[in-house]
């Protein structure tokens, strides 16, 4: 059995009926938080019920991040025993939310998704954290690539490091499918790629801060 699990919010719907439809599955699975239940969910149980499934709505408290990260992980856990394959898409939700399941999905090993209008698949490896996925120089990179740079400018901004290793550990991304680089106004520009900005943010979910 496959299970997607999808975070979902306030009038954000419309992404999660977008995984419905790229991600197959078996058993769907929502996060939401504590409260009321949010607008759309009627909608995707109605659907839903048209083929004979029905939808697990889980709500969670979204007060410290780190036990959010936590009620994530036991949801995640805890669906058919260990047993069957678990997705997880984080394109709806609050920003809290949504950094919590992708950690949750680093730390169970778990794929996961951000499904809008396309689908990106996030590098997740079984049993590796985001941390842990990276090299020191890897993970400063990435953090500190919120805007498109040149490498001088990264370099000035990663002291000790010098240009050598800046444009090593580029190229290093770069066959990742994190980093993108491209000629502007005769000097390199480098930027994150979507799968980069994503890991950007597990980056600093890891460190229990915000992107």
């Amino acid at each position: 059995m496959r299970t997607l699990v999808a975070t979902i919010g306030d009038g954000d719907s419309g992404n999660v009926l977008m995984a419905m439809r790229r991600l197959p599955y078996d058993r769907l699975v929502l996060i939401g938080e504590r409260g009321e239940e949010p607008p759309g969910l009627a909608d995707i149980r109605r659907m839903e019920s048209m083929t004979g499934n029905e939808v697990k709505f889980v709500q969670v408290d979204t007060g410290r991040f780190m036990d959010l990260v936590d009620e994530v992980c036991e949801v995640v856990s805890g669906l058919s025993g260990g047993r069957g394959e678990v997705v997880m898409n984080i394109s709806s939700g609050t920003k809290l939310l949504a950094d919590a399941a992708l950690f949750a999905a680093f730390r169970l090993g778990v794929p996961a998704y951000h499904v809008t209008d396309r689908v990106v698949r996030l590098p997740v490896m079984k049993g590796v954290t985001a941390r842990n996925r990276f090299t020191p120089l890897q993970s400063q990179f990435v953090s500190r690539l919120a805007e498109p740079s040149s490498i001088p400018e990264l370099v000035k901004a990663m002291p000790p490091h010098n240009k050598q290793s800046v444009e090593r550990v580029m190229r290093e991304l770069r066959r990742m499918g994190l980093v993108s680089a491209r000629l502007e106004s005769a000097r390199v520009a480098v930027s994150l790629t979507d799968e980069g900005h994503e890991i950007r943010r597990a980056l600093a979910a890891s460190e229990g801060r915000r992107a």
